[in-house]
């Protein structure tokens, strides 16, 4: 059985490793693949340019040592107040992916059939060419729609620029797999709930939780649940945390997490959870707080709608009109107990009333309850016992973890295991009504903050609403899942069903840019049966993947993040990310889809010519000068973009100015009350009626169109205002022919689906591990470090087996992955032969809200293997052919200035 341990020859071999990765021309020791010193130029300057990394979201500040044009080493910089020096294996390893061999160097056009890898090289103006006129032809021939964008998987993405694109050529089927299934079901729900806008939710490993960057935080426990911030933000948040453990005072930390993960190697409470049962212990957690009356009863009152009226008939508020008072629809009804009688509310509380929050009322012989009421007996069958048997865990475990929350300042971490099943959004409100109830909202030491907001921003904003009422109501999913118009984007299974089907339409034409989609796409092998029937799929990316090589018509050769520029908000400062270098003739992805724009308008598309020639930010249109438009915003800070790239890293204001709490009670000049959330009652709505008006109407973001008063048809079922619980649609409650469940996890060596190709990271961890339970090994006749099968009923899968009690009983994790040193020889098994989405669900039942589809809680068998997959590199030496041949700079392919 392999314990959760680290030798310390393995200590030393990995540190070698990612310390080697900082530069080339070092030879290391040990097994790793020896380095040729030639590979670094002797002669010439270094000179070192501030820049930060995007191997993943984190977005590190970088020191980039160049020498004659090369890069030649990175280094953390110290300067960055959220990293603060510290830089994690990726980020490390970008000299590797900057001079990978086997880059996408120049535009490439398919000759032979799909899935021979044969191409032809192609100039830009050839690819762009082409690219303009088969999208022009597909709007004229069978409408926009008929073209599907899609993004995500890593490797250096801006979602805004994809949307942009979208939108300039007029198809409403922008998509990505990191938006139902990561993200967008925690910031939905947090947007519906307390109006505080996108960045201000429960995910720390997405740059929030800023109060927590700040050692003085007054912060005395934290529930990571689902997250572990060591694997998955290493040296921002992991670091963070860190800090925060070795203050005098401490940090308290429960983890829940069917794995023994780092974070939770070091928590006092470690609940290893069923897969796909978080709701179950979320609604647990919401009554043992109530009957033990943990709650913050001031903020409750009056800073939450659990004291609001609800009518039992509409399912809302109830509203004076309803009930004989006077008043507006855009009032509420409260009790005053002093009176015995309904109330219209003076916001934010009339003076002198102190509702209740909990009870039901009789109003003109009706009866109606408050929203604390609803809340209270829709968790009234969930004991500590109950969770405890759904959930797989210890009741006694359970309640010292709540005894550590409910004391003392609190805070959850809520990482994207609760995204990636049919329960999403219904997690995502159950964990902000912990927070509502214990009142950690907008007060120091709490994980929901409104900070002063930066003037700058990370992310290019999408061009105008071009997209018109007609052809929005296109958009593939629209209607049954109204929470993916708060990203603009449709709903997977429906345009797979388009592509595959033609139902409702035939998709025609695929842009897709990101890494792999078969490794981050649930139920992957659904592509074989998908791809040909689309007419043309262009991938952009830095270096060819399975899809490439299997989907592809057209490769375009993207940049690296050490070749592109733009300006990251980090806490009270900027960070400036700047190309160091530029080879071959790659191109940063917003200027790919300008480009693409701009052929069509001259081609003449009305849809490209509108969208290039819209006034936007500060008089520039929307479509030109593209690296100038995300400078802009350092004008409000007086500042050229040559002085920001100067200073590299610099504060916008100071710690005091930025840490700016209780911003809700902060007075409105407008109106002389205090400014409250951003929701229609401007309370936090612990009785979350704004998603069951969202399911019926598509408000709020419905609103954000052309038209700006559209209200869209009702979902077929309404979605509900508060957590509940359903047993997963697989479960091992039932299955005796699968019988495991499965989990997923990060890995601090990889991101998504990338960095596979990178040698010194492979050493690192070659193959995917499959942790289990001795148990269950013993049971099914695994032995440690064999290979075996993984399968469920869409596919099989291997992996490598770890036999270890860091797994919770019954359930298996495994890291999606992929083979690489494949591609030329079995492309279709270089995705499939040690990847969990393979077996992963894209089918029904979908979470209401976002579509979500399963990719945790799921059934699977496991059985040993007589031997490793043929042809997985596991050796050091198997990894030298992608070892880094660094090229001289070229000049960049367009004229951006232009």
């Amino acid at each position: 059985m392999t314990q959760p341990t680290i030798t310390r020859r393995s200590f030393v071999k990995s540190a070698a490793a990612l310390g080697a990765a900082c530069g080339l021309g070092v030879a290391v020791s040990d097994d790793l693949v020896h380095v040729d010193p030639a590979h670094a130029d002797t002669g010439g300057d270094v000179k070192i340019v501030k820049t930060a990394c995007r191997a993943c979201i984190a977005s590190c500040a970088v020191l980039a040592h160049v020498k004659n044009g090369r890069v030649i080493k990175i280094e953390g910089n110290p300067e960055s107040p959220m990293s603060q020096g510290g830089l994690c294996a990726k980020g490390m390893a970008g000299i590797q992916a900057l001079y990978h061999p086997n880059r996408n160097k120049y535009p490439m056009r398919r000759v032979g059939e799909r899935g021979q890898n044969q191409w032809e090289r192609i100039t830009w103006d050839e690819a762009i060419t082409e690219i303009a006129e088969k999208l022009i032809e597909i709007d004229e021939k069978y409408g926009s729609e008929c073209v599907a964008v899609s993004t995500g998987g890593g490797g250096n993405p801006h979602f805004s620029n994809v949307k942009r694109f979208g939108e300039a050529v007029n198809t409403p089927n922008v998509w990505e797999p990191g938006c139902a299934q990561c993200y967008l079901p925690r910031m939905g729900a947090s947007q519906l709930s307390n109006g505080m806008g996108k960045p201000n939710n429960l995910s720390f490993a997405d740059s929030n939780g800023w109060d927590y960057y700040f050692t003085d935080s007054p912060v005395d426990s934290l529930v990571l649940w689902g997250t572990d911030p060591s694997n998955s933000s290493v040296a921002t948040g992991g670091r963070a945390l860190a800090e925060l453990r070795a203050r005098e005072q401490g940090l308290k930390t429960v983890v829940i997490d069917p794995r023994m993960t780092m974070d939770a190697a070091k928590a006092e409470v470690w609940l290893p959870i069923r897969p796909g049962t978080d709701a179950a212990l979320l609604m647990a957690w919401t009554k043992w707080i109530i009957d033990n009356e943990k709650y913050d009863e001031d903020f409750c009152t009056n800073w939450t709608n659990m004291p609001y009226i609800v009518n039992p008939e509409t399912r809302l508020t109830l509203k004076p009109t309803e009930c004989g008072l006077e008043g507006t629809d855009k009032d509420y009804v409260i009790w005053d107990p002093a009176e015995g009688k309904p109330v219209v509310l003076e916001y934010p509380m009339n003076e002198g009333v102190t509702p209740p929050l909990f009870g039901t009322y009789e109003i003109d012989g009706k009866q109606y309850p408050t929203g604390g009421q609803l809340l209270k007996e829709s968790v009234d069958e969930f004991t500590l016992a109950k969770a405890a048997e759904i959930c797989w865990l210890d009741e006694g475990q359970i309640e010292k973890a709540l005894e550590i929350y409910t004391s003392g300042q609190s805070g959850i971490m809520q990482g994207v295991p609760i995204d990636q099943y049919e329960q999403s959004q219904q997690c995502a409100l159950g964990a902000l009504n912990l927070e509502y109830l214990m009142g950690n909202v907008q007060k120091p030491g709490a994980m929901l903050q409104s900070f002063k907001p930066c003037p700058a921003r990370d992310q290019i904003p999408n061009t105008p609403r071009f997209l018109k009422k007609e052809k929005m109501l296109k958009r593939l999913g629209v209607q049954e899942h109204k929470g993916l118009l708060d990203w603009d984007m449709a709903f997977i299974p429906a345009v797979f069903k388009a592509m595959k089907d033609g139902d409702p339409y035939q998709i025609h034409a695929w842009f897709e840019r990101s890494g792999n989609k078969h490794v981050v796409l649930g139920n992957a092998t659904c592509l074989d049966e998908i791809v040909p029937n689309l007419d043309f799929v262009c991938h952009i990316f830095m270096y060819p993947t399975a899809f490439s090589v299997l989907c592809a018509d057209m490769l375009l050769p993207s940049a690296e993040w050490l070749e592109t520029n733009l300006v990251i908000p980090q806490l009270n400062a900027i960070v400036i990310r700047q190309a160091v270098t530029h080879l071959f003739e790659t191109v940063e992805e917003g200027l790919i889809w300008t480009q693409i724009v701009q052929k069509m308008a001259e081609m003449g598309n009305v849809h490209a010519q509108e969208a290039f020639t819209a006034e936007g930010t500060n008089g520039i249109p929307m479509y030109k000068n593209e690296y100038e438009k995300q400078k802009l915003h350092l004008n409000n800070l007086k500042m050229s973009w040559e002085e920001a790239a100067e200073k590299g890293v610099f504060e916008w204001c100071t710690e005091e100015e930025y840490r700016t709490y209780y911003g809700y009670k902060a007075v409105d000049e407008a109106t002389g009350k205090a400014k409250g959330f951003g929701t229609p009652s401007k309370k936090c709505e612990v009785y979350c009626e704004s998603n069951t008006i969202l399911g019926r109407t598509g408000f709020p973001w419905s609103q954000c169109f052309e038209e700006k008063n559209l209200v869209l048809e009702p979902a077929s079922k309404d979605y509900e205002p508060l957590c509940y619980y359903k047993e997963p649609a697989e479960s091992p409650l039932t299955d005796t022919e699968y019988p495991l469940v499965l989990t997923e996890g990060r890995l601090p060596m990889y991101h998504h689906g990338t960095l596979r190709n990178i040698p010194y990271l492979r050493e690192i961890y070659p193959v995917p591990e499959m942790w289990i339970h001795p148990d269950d090994a013993a049971t099914y006749g695994v032995e440690d470090g064999q290979w075996c099968t993984i399968a469920s009923r869409r596919g099989e899968t291997h992996g490598k087996a770890r036999v270890t009690t860091a797994i919770a009983k019954g359930v298996i994790y495994q890291e999606r992955f992929w083979a690489p040193e494949l591609l030329d020889t079995d492309p279709e098994r270089a995705y499939r032969v040690m990847n969990i989405n393979v077996l992963t669900k894209n089918d029904e039942p979908y979470n209401p809200e976002y579509g979500t589809y399963t990719l945790r809680g799921f059934q699977v068998k496991v059985t040993p293997d007589a031997a490793a997959p043929e042809g997985v590199w596991t050796e050091p030496e198997q990894f030298e052919p992608w070892m880094p041949q660094p090229s001289d700079p070229t000049e960049e392919v367009f004229d951006y200035g232009a």
